[in-house]
């Protein structure tokens, strides 16, 4: 054996140092005041995550015209947030395993403050987008409070809690689009910021003075390049694909698209070279990570992109009405009679989906059906986690998400359709994140919790990033328009700005929508992990193979004693995947094992 051991390869990546017992810090035996106490701060807190994303999504039209130079790209307020997210998640959560949950947390909300003040005040497009891009950091929230649950929460609480993170107690489901709605009808756009920002001014000293900070640490280096790498690469590749449309799809605007690309696989190349990846790409060549990493993609996806078209649909005025504004902007700049106009005009499209709601009538009639289905599925989602395992909640939601976008497809032209159908929505948003991240928790190591997290929401800022930018060039497609035919001239016609005919938003749901929820279901139901009852966090013989595909890397997995794989799993796929490392792994001097100060851990290769 020593001969064996003696020709094996050297590990490639150094372990990571953990310096405290992952139960050191768990809530296990505090009363259940206490432990609420603590989740209703912390769920308080990050819940300005959908807050600030949802009712952005509500205000776009404003934004858009009181931005003129933007375009059609005012959309780009929401996108930045997903390239911004991809590229900071992964690295926030290996901040948070490094420093700690809570002060992770708080040095977001201070940059989320940050952005936020820039946004509220700034009247140029360049500018408002890198408040938005700040604000984007506070996507990472999400990640850094799933591990801060992990960490702190009594493991039969887990999987519940993971559902109740993910889609809050209210405030953003319910009371953030009325609340924003009331604000920008009687004030302006502008002061759904001022909102966010006094939101968190208010929840963040709670969240700091109520939770503990978990010691559980793991130590690892900052991959910044990566990040830069995977950052400007999707928003070279994005930007094409959004614009192109308006700018052509050839020429010189296909530099962004190459830059971006080459850029992506840089950042690919990258990853595998270093000893301290942003995203432990290896984890992919796990089945169950790889699907797990898919579904964030595509349920994020379809998750963003009725955000995006429903405040289009209904916050455009009445085709009447719209039609007699556009008619007296005509009259005003040219100095002539509107019906003389009217004589010479007609507009073109079909846009009898248009209601004219104020932000406020919108939260009202539709957005809060949505969010409460969500709000009140996601704690089911992670009871049923907790009973029947991971992957039934993420099967239903991909189910009832394909019958809203099937059904949405074909009537999605009055509110109270809309609001109805919506209601399946929201239950596959509420279900989706109840499993998915239960799924994680069961199997990856401990050690890995930040970097899976952090790999999990980005792979999902990148999905909302892909819907939004596919949904523009869709949008902008099939624009209202007016036809102007003066005497004895042409047709000169006119596309009226950040209004789009009825066929936009069909073909959205259609092409966007009814394809990922399909996709959803299939990598659910192939899933060979969560089939049994979510553990928060005790790891069992679904976590196999991916501590046989990290110890084949070298990573030096770590697993808690008392909760660890299964010694036959990890020996068995061990033996599959990387046949020289038992020999190597068999007999590991003490003084060669990685530094572990909790002496109840220890390693799964010498578990194997």
């Amino acid at each position: 054996m020593s001969n064996d051991a003696a020709a094996a390869p050297e590990p490639t990546v150094p372990p990571p140092t953990v310096t405290a017992d992952e139960d050191a810090g768990r809530l296990t035996h505090a009363s259940k005041t206490r432990i609420w106490v603590v989740m209703i701060a912390l769920v308080a807190f990050v819940e300005v995550i959908p807050m600030q994303y949802s009712v952005v999504s509500l205000i776009i039209p404003k934004i858009g015209l009181a931005f003129p130079s933007s375009g059609a790209n005012a959309t780009w307020s929401l996108t930045i947030i997903g390239v911004v997210g991809a590229a900071t998640l992964p690295l926030c959560g290996k901040i948070s395993d490094l420093f700690g949950k809570k002060r992770t947390l708080l040095v977001l909300g201070a940059l989320l403050m940050i952005g936020t003040l820039i946004s509220a005040v700034t009247s140029n497009w360049a500018v408002f987008l890198v408040g938005r891009g700040l604000m984007g950091t506070s996507f990472c929230m999400s990640a850094v409070a799933y591990g801060a649950v992990r960490d702190l929460m009594p493991r039969r609480m887990i999987p519940v809690m993971m559902g109740v993170v993910a889609t809050g107690f209210g405030a953003s489901s319910i009371l953030a689009p009325v609340i924003g709605g009331l604000l920008t009808d009687h004030y302006s756009w502008r002061s759904v910021f001022w909102f966010v920002l006094i939101y968190v001014a208010v929840t963040g000293p709670v969240l700091a003075f109520v939770m503990p900070e978990s010691p559980y640490r793991v130590k690892q280096r900052l991959d910044v390049l990566g990040a830069l790498l995977i950052g400007f690469g999707l928003a070279g590749a994005l930007i094409y694909v959004s614009e192109g449309s308006s700018w052509g799809w050839g020429g010189s605007n296909l530099i962004y698209l190459v830059g971006g690309l080459v850029l992506l696989v840089a950042f690919c190349l990258w990853e595998n070279h270093i000893d301290y990846p942003l995203m432990e790409l290896r984890m992919l060549r796990t089945p169950v990570v790889a699907i797990a990493m898919t579904l964030s993609l595509l349920a994020t996806w379809a998750i963003a992109l009725p955000n995006l078209l429903i405040s289009y649909m209904f916050e455009t005025p009445k085709p009447s009405a719209l039609k007699a504004q556009v008619l007296a902007g005509i009259s005003a700049k040219e100095h002539v009679p509107v019906s003389l106009i009217s004589q010479f005009v007609h507009f073109q499209g079909d846009i009898n989906y248009a209601a004219g709601f104020s932000i406020f009538q919108l939260a009202w009639h539709i957005t809060i059906f949505l969010s409460v289905a969500a709000m009140i599925l996601g704690p089911v989602g992670g009871l049923l986690a907790r009973r029947y395992g991971s992957r039934a909640p993420l099967i239903l939601s991909g189910v009832v998400l394909l019958l809203a976008f099937a059904l949405w497809t074909f009537w999605h032209g009055a509110w109270v359709w809309q609001a109805t159908i919506g209601l399946l929505w929201g239950a596959g948003y509420g279900l989706y994140y109840a499993g998915g991240p239960n799924l994680l928790v069961d199997v990856i190591p401990a050690q890995r919790q930040g970097i899976s997290a952090g790999m999990a929401a980005a792979f999902g800022s990148i999905g909302s990033a892909l819907a939004i930018a596919l949904a523009t060039p869709i949008l902008a497609a099939h624009p209202f328009q007016l036809v102007a035919t003066p005497p004895g001239s042409k047709p000169v016609v006119s596309d009226i700005p950040q209004v789009y005919t009825n066929t936009a938003f069909t073909l959205n749901y259609l092409l966007l929508g009814v394809p990922i929820a399909i996709f959803i279901i299939i990598l659910a139901v192939v899933l060979r992990a969560g089939r049994t009852p979510a553990r928060g966090g005790i790891l069992g013989e679904d976590a196999a193979p991916v501590a046989a595909a990290l110890i084949d890397a070298g990573a030096g997995v770590l697993v808690e004693s008392g909760a660890s794989v299964g010694e036959d799993a990890v020996h068995q796929a061990t033996r599959a995947e990387a046949p020289a490392l038992e020999a190597t792994t068999a007999e590991v001097p003490a003084q060669e094992a990685p530094s572990v100060e909790a002496p109840v851990q220890e390693t799964a290769s010498t578990e194997a």
